[in-house]
Parts: C-alpha cells; structure tokens; sequence
C-alpha cells in the first residue's frame, strides 16, 4: 500500500524519494524533479521520523525555494515545513550571521548588492590607476565589469585574498606551459584589487554574495570543530537544479552535509549557468565520485 505522502507518484518517483543514503535523480523537463524532491522531504519527515529542524534544503532562487516550502508545507497537511530551505545565499547567510567571526565580521555586518560591490572596485581601481586599464590590466571596454567578473570568480572557487597571488601565478604558468592567451598583467592587478576590496569590507562591517560562500565553506574546509558543528546540524540535505552549481556551491553541499543523507535533482542537459562557474562535470562524474 502508498502511503499517502507519496500518492500521485510514478514508481520511478516513489523508489527516488524513498531512497536512503545518496541519491542523484537525472531526470528531463517537465518529469516532475521538483515533486520528487518536496515528496523525499515529506516522506523522511513523516515516515522516518526525522525531525525538520534537522533537514536542509536548497535551490537556486528565492521564488524557487518559496515555491519549495510551499509545497513541502501542503505534504505535511499545513505542518511548518523545515526552516533551512533556502537560496544558497540565504543558507549561507545565515550560517555567515551565526559566525561571522570566520569572515573576519562582526555580528550584524552588512551585505552589499552588486551595485554596492562595482562602487567599492571602481573607487579601488581608481585609486590604483587601474580604471582606464592603459597599463595592460584592463580586457575590453568595461575593465570595472571585467575585474568584478574576476573578483566573483576567485570566490566561485574558493580563492581567499591571501591565497590569491600564489593561484594567480599558478595559473599563469599553466596557460604558459600549455601555450594559452592570458592576461598577466590584469590577473595580477587582481590579486592586489582583491585583497584592497575585502579590506575594505572588513573594515566597513560588510561582505558581499560571494561572501556569504566563500567563508562559511572555507572554514568548513579548513576547522574541523566549525565543520563538525555544522554537519552534525543536519541529518538529510536535498538539492534541486543540481546540474547549475558551482565549486563553492558543490564543496559547500559535501561539507555541511557531512555523513548525513543528501538527495539531489537536476537534468544534465538543462545547464544554464556555465557563465558564472557551474560545471556540468559535477552531476555527471563528480557527485557518483563523492557519493557513491
């Protein structure tokens, strides 16, 4: 007999939800990943007892996540669904808020938008004789846009300001060494505008979206304590648009899930996000690696 959490579904979709340990659902457009996904949260919080308070789940956007909650709500018949679904972000954010101490901040720290983040850069290119880009450190008509863009992506990959220089050149001498176009000079200039632009965050209370990954993810990688704290946190964690994520996205999933559960959903020739570091290598090889 179905139990009525799992009513409506295909029995492809039940045995997905109601698989233990690790699960990676492929599954095309239209399939019904989503439903697959909120019925595996219902199904552990209902069936297997596993309390709310101990589930994390995460998407790529506010109404998504909203969405999410709202359906996980009806599952549980009006019961609260769990608190942690959220944007990576907003997950991060309020693992960031917990602990700021691990970004250098202080409690009640601001986060800045992207317009906020471009005025801070543009005053440090200024400053540094950067902005015109005439010595060489500038790519295209926009060197603010492009040295954002480069900012963004050291945090994508979990590059911290101290650690930046010492990547840089790495990078450098494998474009070198495999005959590949690099702009030095801008790579370099990075490195120095990275390590003014997050000074100037600490020094202002503040932290950017890359921010709000970047440390709590770092920390995880590098404090077993703080990694214990917060895997020990949760029992299951579930993950839609799994195709879309990124380093930082990908690493933070396998810490904070520890050795708990971790369901996740996507569709492999869905990808949409490459521009802003998502990596398909990770719901088609890397996931089945590190979960097995």
């Amino acid at each position: 007999m179905v139990h009525p959490v799992l009513e409506g579904l295909t029995p492809a979709q039940t045995a997905a939800a109601t698989q233990p340990g690790a699960a990676l659902v492929l599954a095309g457009a239209g399939s019904g990943k989503t439903r697959t996904l909120t019925a595996a949260v219902v199904y552990r919080i209902v069936v297997r007892g596993i309390a709310a308070s101990r589930v994390i789940a995460v998407t790529f956007t506010n109404r998504a996540a909203a969405e999410m909650a709202g359906r996980i709500r009806a599952g549980l018949g009006g019961e609260r669904p769990p608190t942690w679904i959220g944007t990576f972000h907003s997950l991060g954010a309020r693992q960031l808020r917990a602990e700021p101490e691990v970004a250098g901040l202080r409690p009640g720290f601001d986060i800045l938008d992207a317009d906020d983040s471009r005025r801070i850069v543009k005053r440090i290119l200024k400053g540094m004789n950067l902005a015109g880009g005439d010595d060489g450190t500038g790519v295209g008509r926009d060197p603010l846009k492009v040295m954002c863009n480069r900012l963004s992506k050291l945090k994508d990959n979990l590059i911290t300001p101290d650690e930046a220089p010492a990547r840089i050149e790495a990078m450098i001498a494998e474009a070198k060494r495999t005959d590949t176009a690099v702009d030095e000079q801008g790579l370099r200039a990075s490195a120095r505008v990275y390590a003014e632009y997050q000074r100037t965050l600490r020094d202002s209370n503040a932290a950017d979206f890359g921010d709000l990954l970047l440390w709590p993810t770092r920390a995880m990688q590098v404090m077993p304590s703080y990694r214990a704290r917060w895997s020990q946190r949760f029992d299951c964690l579930h993950g839609d648009e799994f195709q879309d994520v990124n380093h930082a996205q990908y690493c933070w999933i396998r810490l904070i899930c520890g050795n708990g559960e971790v369901f996740v959903v996507g569709d492999d020739d869905q990808a949409i996000y490459s521009w802003r570091g998502s990596d398909i290598d990770y719901i088609r090889r890397l996931f089945k690696r590190d979960f097995p």
